[in-house]
């Protein structure tokens, strides 16, 4: 089941549908895929239909330079431009009749958002409100910066059997004990992780982004301190801990414009949503407006 090659429209929401959720040219959509994306396509021209013929339309005309800028990131999504060409003509589209499509588009946005204009401001004090409302969604958990030097276990060689690996991670660990600025070095030097290029730096992490092993020495370490070896599936690490962030609640000063925009955005979703819903309902066109 595919959209007609009769109706351009279809043709560009399927090429569309394909790459943005499947990954594939509309050609390669088979079985399941196949009839499920025709599903949303139609469901997707409904909607479509529905808001350009509202009164809302009239006088909007979208500029042929955000047609070309929206083609411009399509593009870009490519590897080159050899490789777009191919994926529009395997879509069964010409270059104008996507511009058509990306020009259709842009109109229907253009539609939504005029009819959400000045319908979803947020005043700060609702901003507050929200803030104050649910307090777990402005808190941050601890991060703590984390260098690490990983000698691997592999007993097809000698040095980094068990034994061997445990005593090389040891040397190391002696070297930079005694003198600590030499970790990076030392990373450098002897590391096996990719890590060593950049002086062994992991980055900056929460619980639970590292090996359990890892995550459970580094969360209860001092600042500047070394760890002892630490066993992975990979072999075995001496963790260096720098700088750590504690936990906080975000202030509601710094949060606030963000906030508000947010609470813009969803409430102008909503409010479109339901917007749909009525042009469908008034065009007699059953359509349930959850995934448009």
């Amino acid at each position: 089941m595919s959209p007609s090659t009769d109706n351009p429209h279809a043709v560009y929401a399927l090429f569309k549908l394909a790459w943005s959720h499947y990954e594939c040219a509309p050609n390669d959509l088979e079985g399941d895929k196949a009839t499920e994306a025709a599903a949303r396509v139609a469901h997707q021209l409904n909607i479509e239909s529905a808001i350009l013929y509202a009164d809302e339309n009239q006088g909007i005309v979208v500029p042929e330079s955000q047609v070309e800028s929206a083609l411009k990131e399509i593009q870009s999504r490519f590897e080159n431009y050899a490789a777009f060409l191919q994926a529009v003509e395997q879509g069964g589209l010409s270059q104008e009749l996507l511009r058509e499509g990306l020009r259709r588009e842009l109109q229907v946005e253009a539609v939504l958002d005029r009819v959400s204009v000045g319908q979803c401001e947020v005043s700060d004090e609702d901003a507050e409100l929200f803030y104050y409302m649910h307090p777990e969604r402005f808190a941050v958990t601890e991060k703590r910066e984390v260098r690490h030097i990983l000698i691997t276990v592999n007993d097809e060689y000698a040095e980094n059997s068990e034994a061997g690996a445990l005593k090389r991670i040891e040397e190391i660990r002696d070297r930079v004990s005694r003198k600590p600025s030499r970790f990076e070095e030392q990373a450098q030097k002897h590391s096996e992780c990719p890590t060593a290029f950049h002086g062994g730096l992991v980055g900056t992490v929460e619980r639970g982004k590292l090996f359990a092993e890892l995550d459970a020495v580094l969360f209860n370490m001092q600042r500047g301190e070394i760890s002892a070896p630490v066993r992975s599936e990979l072999g075995f690490h001496l963790l260096l801990c720098g700088d750590i962030q504690p936990p906080r609640q975000v202030p509601l000063a710094e949060i606030l414009p963000k906030l508000r925009q947010s609470l813009e955005e969803r409430q102008r979703s909503q409010f479109q949503r339901q917007w749909i819903a009525d042009q469908l309902s008034r065009l007699n066109t059953p359509a349930k407006v959850v995934n448009a």
